[in-house]
């Protein structure tokens, strides 16, 4: 989602409408297959002896109490905080269409993957106009990468998801297993482990969770989407995703690793009772172990990711931004509120302690709250290994225009090559093609890799 091009609003057969690409259902019936306007303007804000008010929508817990400490300090930009579902549970739906009627927020949170979409639609605000340019030294590099496009900036990112390997460090223990730092003792390790017990396994797959996939690739060093003239290079397979592809293919067929859905009851038991021994995730992760397997406290630590060549690199896993929708009457307010969102140590550290974020404001990633020992993981001070694997993570992967529709086209390809038809390698190959083929459909000029 790296917005290296200038092309974002004309990667798309001349002349031809575009649909807004978010394969959810939802998303598809509220926008049909008409654009928004760069033109179009918002609900009216309004103002009272002087004081600006903006609207925001976000899902982050606990967020309001970032907006009242910029309301107590900032009595001249009042920030009204509208509490939403995730963007994937309707509230992108709902963004598209309120941009459609001129009704959109001033500001709303917007995951990497899905800026592509609105930049298409012509539905952000290029904040370089009002100094988002001087924040880029601020933030971990790859994430400005996600919301830059040239000298453009469309959002000001928020919180990351660098990855890591949690792993049961007492039954690596009674294997006789080693951390490893490698692909290769990873594979090692998931076959002495199965060899001294069959029911135990070094990790799940889960088929139906493309995105986390998309994450070991990104680390591998995969490029699935490009740019070349006027067309999107689309090669999702890759030498890099095909070399992970393989990998977790061998692991399915020898049965290392156990093919089930992740954040499930089942799953969650085996992360409690010495099932599955590892979870390769992003540092969001520590939180779904500690309150789902509760009963493993001070078993769990985390390792850097094992990695393909001895120059490590790191891929990432989630995270948002903050972007400013056009139309909005304030943008030059909007755009200050959205950088001191994500970089002011107070609203930061709130969202770091009630919010469950990881910033991707570097001096945020060493303030107290994700900087100290956590019981849970045995006393480990888990966030240097995140901190130092945010720093590696590749600069170079970007995200595709319809990234929703290519994540629920590797889901289904992932399920068929689970149960029998196909491989997981062929899988992305299948995946590739659809993508391809929806491109073209949605008027998109497409080069295959």
């Amino acid at each position: 989602m790296s917005y290296k091009s200038s092309i974002k609003r004309f990667l798309t057969k001349s002349g031809k409408g575009v649909a807004l690409s978010l394969s959810v259902a939802t998303l598809a019936a509220a926008c049909g297959s008409t654009t928004a306007s760069s033109s179009t303007t918002a609900a009216p804000a309004t103002t009272q002896a002087g004081v600006v008010h903006l609207t925001f929508w976000s899902w982050v817990p606990g967020l309001q109490t970032s907006v009242n400490l910029w309301n107590k300090s900032h009595p001249n930009i009042q920030v009204k905080l509208d509490e939403v579902t995730s963007g994937a549970a309707g509230t992108y739906a709902k963004m598209f269409s309120a941009l459609q009627a001129g009704t959109a927020p001033d500001l709303g949170q917007v995951e990497y993957p899905v800026i592509p979409n609105f930049e298409h639609v012509g539905g952000l605000v290029n904040l370089a106009n009002y100094g988002a340019a001087s924040y880029k030294s601020k933030f971990v590099p790859w994430t400005w990468n996600q919301v830059s496009q040239g000298s453009a900036v469309y959002a000001i990112p928020q919180d990351t998801g660098p990855m890591g390997l949690f792993y049961r460090a007492d039954l690596f223990t009674k294997y006789g297993l080693t951390v490893p730092t490698t692909w290769a003792q990873y594979l090692a390790d998931a076959q002495k482990l199965h060899a001294a017990n069959p029911n135990a396994y070094i990790a799940a797959f889960p088929a139906s969770d493309s995105a986390w996939f998309s994450a070991l690739a990104w680390q591998a060093g995969a490029k699935w989407f490009s740019t070349k003239g006027n067309s999107w290079v689309v090669n999702m397979a890759d030498p890099a995703t095909l070399q992970v592809a393989k990998l977790w293919q061998t692991m399915v067929a020898d049965h290392l690793v156990k093919v089930e859905p992740d954040f499930a009851t089942g799953w969650y038991k085996d992360l409690s009772d010495g099932t599955i021994l590892t979870w390769p995730t992003a540092v969001w992760g520590q939180n779904t172990i500690a309150t789902n397997a509760s009963t493993t406290s001070g078993d769990w630590r985390v390792a850097p990711m094992p990695n393909w060549t001895s120059t490590p690199s790191n891929g990432n896993w989630g995270g948002s931004t903050t972007a400013v929708f056009k139309g909005t009457k304030y943008p030059a307010q909007a755009a200050q509120f959205a950088e001191w969102l994500n970089t002011n140590s107070g609203s930061l550290n709130n969202m770091i302690t009630t919010g469950g974020l990881y910033p991707a404001d570097i001096a945020g990633q060493s303030l107290p709250a994700d900087n100290s020992p956590v019981a849970f993981y045995g006393g480990q001070n888990i966030w240097k290994v995140f901190k130092a694997g945010s720093a590696i993570v590749n600069t170079n992967f970007l995200w595709g225009p319809l990234m929703s529709t290519t994540f629920t086209q590797l889901n289904d390809a992932f399920a068929k090559a689970t149960t029998g038809t196909g491989t997981i390698g062929s899988a992305v190959s299948s995946a590739q093609a659809s993508t391809v083929t929806s491109m073209k459909q949605q008027g998109f000029s497409v080069i295959t890799g």
